[in-house]
């Protein structure tokens, strides 16, 4: 597992979102083709940013794209963005937002197990429900609440 700052895990998501397959995305960064990048970020990211971060990191940007990775840092707004990106949950429908601890969300066993694994250690996540198939839960701000 890698640990990456998040504009690198929300530019993979982004793309994968598309859907790409691992071989395609590796593909694209070989061959630095923007075009490829541009389609799938509108505009927003800086897809040369990407490139070179694997230039210098291939292993650790395989691992990313692999999910085999942690954020090192998100704030509230950045963790709502990849609840969206990654996992398609939206605040207001998906879960609400009370201050310190999103509330009342709900994902597959298999999506759950995924995102603790690629959650920034300033968040902790408190399982409040849980069946075979999904697990409810809540994400708090970990440094508030002094908890690691």
């Amino acid at each position: 597992m890698v640990r990456v700052a998040l504009n690198y895990a929300i530019m993979i998501e982004q793309v994968k979102q598309k859907g790409y397959k691992e071989s395609e995305i590796i593909n694209a960064l070989k061959t630095q083709d923007m075009e490829f990048f541009e389609e799938c970020g509108n505009g927003l990211p800086n897809w040369e940013t990407l490139h070179s971060y694997y230039v210098k990191n291939e292993e650790a940007v395989r691992s990313l794209i692999a999910g085999d990775y942690e954020i090192t840092f998100l704030t509230k707004g950045t963790l709502k963005r990849l609840l969206h990106i990654k996992y398609g949950l939206t605040e207001g429908k998906d879960f609400e937002d009370k201050g310190e601890v999103l509330v009342n969300l709900t994902l597959k066993k298999s999506k759950f197990s995924s995102l603790s694994s690629v959650l920034a250690k300033n968040w902790s996540i408190i399982i409040v429900k849980e069946d075979s198939v999904h697990v409810t839960f809540n994400i708090e701000l970990a440094i508030k609440s002094g908890k690691r």
